[in-house]
């Protein structure tokens, strides 16, 4: 059996939209430290690390948040509980109507 080879997304996290994957990487700390600086883009609400293993299917695991280059607490939730890695917001409050749906991020200061 092969050894087992970890690799590490990096996608940003918008308000109207989860982009896909910008770069893949080899080491978790090249990793970081570009989410750490996507998340300071412009329309960005965060920048996020999944760590997949290779030739392993279903094998995905979120492994670092970034907002405004703080790493937060828990790897896919931010801090504030007002942005998620996966773009799911659940408290209400934080919804905005447009278009007819509202699962989007009211990112309206």
């Amino acid at each position: 059996m092969a050894e087992e080879t970890d690799l590490y997304a990096v996608h940003a996290v918008r308000a109207d939209e989860i982009c896909a994957t910008e770069v893949i990487w080899s080491a978790s700390e090249d990793a970081e430290w570009y989410a750490r600086e996507l998340s300071t883009d412009p329309g960005v609400l965060a920048g996020a690390v999944t760590r997949f293993v290779l030739n392993t299917p279903g094998e995905r695991h979120p492994e670092a948040l970034f907002v405004k280059r703080r790493r937060q607490e828990v790897p896919h939730l931010s801090d504030d509980r007002r942005i998620a890695a996966g773009g799911w917001i659940s408290h209400r409050t934080l919804w905005t109507k447009r278009n007819g749906t509202i699962w989007k991020v009211n990112t309206d200061p």
